[in-house]
């Protein structure tokens, strides 16, 4: 079933309250100084059943001036607008802001609705219906339609409800799948029961027993229940006004302007790059001016970095980064509203491009180009835009996020450009920017050659440190998968720890030669019982900075065989020690005190020599004497 949201517009005392009141049966004015002075201060919230069945959740919104940011707060998140205009006054100056307000959020569906008609005379009413149709006419509400109503008689609701059926059959199902968020627009405690989160669920799902995350304090709480209009819920969807009650977190951490949101899903911000539009009423926008943003139920103070020009003209539009005095919670496609600083008054707005914003110097044409695909609407254009800044690989569910679509359409979309040679599919479901991989691997090759010439005896690098260096921002399973690319592609060579440029030939310079052919000679001149490694790298006039690679370069060109933890021995002592006690005995066998005389040794090294064929299985152990195996 859908769950629609219904949001009320208009200026102060035109009828709204009373108006959903008369349709749902509750007084959304629920403070003593609302009732006491007869106009809503706060949002107030209500559900009612249209004549086909639908539910419908209501948010009647303050008309008043002092308190648009409530409007702002309420009209963020709605599915249609219920737009009024009292008969007996018209057209009025919060009717014209807040109407700029829902053309700033996106909001172009609903009905406008001239109240109080019983308060006027028909020639009156012909006046108002005449300049209201002219007002709509260029709004976003031009091709709404238009319903005359009485709260006091009920004349003319009938009518509204059916008009409302309508509109509410087109609206679309919000998708469940999406990011699980909800803008607090209210916080209480409950005696019993704690801290109470109410607002919008604008994506996703939420479940009891869920653990949300509440920014941008970063504090984890879990769903202990939840009610949607006050009927107990055990889950609540998108669409949908919910009230959470959670544990774990007191009402001092939160406040309007929290975002419960799955844990992860948003990330604090102090700087966004969006696409402002500035009003044609509004004044010149100048660089650096400052001014107050409003996002979902959220405000923030602002200062703007114009990207492209010097001042913004009334009316114009152009990229922009917002420097945010506090941090919002925002994702790529929220709309921010945008009010002057003193006084204050709505002044424009912008949709999110970037919500995690690196600061930009201006009039750079690369800056400019990716804002210029990130706001083209185009899903391809957008994924690898947000893909090359990322410079990680993504699996369907991250590509979904971004794109808001479901994991299916993502990796649909995604498996196109992979095909056509824009991504690349890696292992375990994760989608690289082909150019982005290609740049990497060019920059890792070249600091692998840079990081080996400088140590010739390594025979690579560690990965874990080639990835902090190059690629930080990948997690760890991103690094794996792109590793395995990079093998798979025949670019590097690795193993478990290691990763080198693949061909690439050891540069031993005639210094470290020189140290391994001196080492080399006092191994050969005793190989059944060389010298510990410490003696015979001293002897051999190697400095201490040098012992470790070069130790480590014989035993990885397997010129070397490591017995013990502290004893090696090489490949030619190994295979002469096998030939020598192979050919010494008849009966192919052998016992440690033989194999000590044979090979002129001790009987630590003959142990040692004896235990290493057991294991490579060339001999076998009856407890007294080996055998060889044919």
């Amino acid at each position: 079933m859908k769950h629609i949201i219904l949001g009320t517009a208009g200026h102060v005392d035109h009828g709204k309250t009373a108006l959903i009141r008369y349709i749902t049966g509750v007084d959304t004015d629920r403070l003593k100084e609302e009732k006491a002075r007869g106009i809503t201060i706060e949002l107030g919230f209500a559900p009612f059943t249209l004549p086909s069945g639908r539910r419908v959740g209501v948010v009647d919104v303050p008309g008043h001036e002092r308190f648009v940011r409530h409007m702002l707060a309420g009209a963020t998140g709605v599915d249609l607008a219920l737009f009024v205009v009292a008969a007996n006054e018209g057209v009025m100056p919060q009717t014209r802001e807040h109407m700029d307000i829902l053309r700033l959020l996106g909001v172009d569906k609903g009905v406008a609705v001239l109240t109080k008609i019983d308060m006027v005379d028909e020639e009156w009413l012909d006046l108002v219906r005449e300049e209201a149709h002219e007002f709509l006419a260029d709004s976003p509400l031009r091709c709404a339609p238009v319903a005359e109503v009485s709260a006091l008689t009920g004349q003319g609701v009938p009518e509204l409800l059916r008009i409302l059926d309508e509109l509410c059959a087109e609206v679309p199902e919000r998708d469940r799948s999406g990011v699980c968020r909800l803008a607090a627009d209210r916080v209480f405690t409950m005696p019993g029961f704690g801290t109470v989160v109410t607002g919008t669920l604008w994506g996703g799902l939420i479940r009891q027993g869920d653990t949300l995350e509440l920014l941008p304090a970063g504090k984890q709480a879990r769903v202990r229940s939840l009610q949607v209009h006050g009927e107990a819920r055990d889950e609540a969807y998108a669409g949908e006004r919910v009230a959470v009650n959670l544990s774990g977190v007191d009402k001092a951490r939160t406040e309007r302007g929290s975002w419960l949101a799955a844990p992860g899903a948003l990330q604090v911000s102090r700087r966004v790059d969006i696409r402002l539009q500035l009003l044609p009423g509004a004044p010149e926008m100048k660089q650096h001016a400052r001014f107050h943003v409003h996002h979902g139920t959220a405000e923030a103070l602002a200062r703007v970095n114009l990207l492209d020009r010097e001042t913004l003209a009334p009316g114009g539009s152009c990229f922009a980064q917002l420097e945010l005095e506090t941090p919002l919670s925002v994702l790529p496609g929220d709309r921010v509203v945008l009010r002057f600083y003193s006084p204050v008054f709505t002044i424009g707005g912008g949709i999110i491009l970037d919500a995690a914003a690196v600061k930009h110097k201006r009039f750079r044409e690369d800056v400019l180009s990716r804002l210029e695909a990130l706001d083209s609407g185009d899903p391809r254009r957008v994924l690898l835009a947000v893909m090359a800044k990322a410079g990680i690989p993504m699996q369907p569910s991250r590509i979904a996020s971004i794109l808001r679509k479901s994991d299916d359409e993502a990796r649909a979309l995604a498996q196109v450009m992979a095909d056509e040679g824009e991504l690349l599919l890696l292992s375990e479901d994760f989608y690289f920017h082909a150019g982005v991989a290609d740049a990497l691997a060019k920059r890792l090759t070249d600091w692998l050659n840079d990081y080996l010439d400088r140590r010739p005896l390594r025979f690579g690098v560690p990965k874990k440190e080639a990835a902090q260096v190059l690629f930080p921002e990948m997690e760890q399973k991103e690094q794996r998968v792109f590793f395995q690319y990079l093998e798979d592609a025949g670019l590097f060579e690795q193993n478990e720890t290691l990763i080198r440029p693949a061909g690439r030939a050891d540069a031993i310079g005639e210094k470290h030669g020189a140290m391994i052919d001196a080492v080399r000679a006092l191994y050969n001149e005793s190989p059944f019982s060389p010298p510990p490694w410490a003696e015979a790298s001293a002897a051999a006039g190697i400095p201490p900075a040098d012992r470790d690679e070069i130790f480590q370069w014989f035993i990885r060109g397997g010129e070397w065989v490591r017995l013990s933890d502290e004893a090696v021995i090489t490949q030619y002592g190994i295979n002469e020690a096998e030939k020598l006690l192979r050919a010494a005995s008849p009966d192919g066998s052998f016992t440690l005190a033989e194999a000590r005389d044979l090979l002129g040794t001790t009987r630590k090294w003959a142990q040692l020599l004896g235990e290493y064929f057991d294991q490579t299985k060339a001999t076998t152990w009856d407890g007294e004497r080996r055998y060889w195996k044919s």
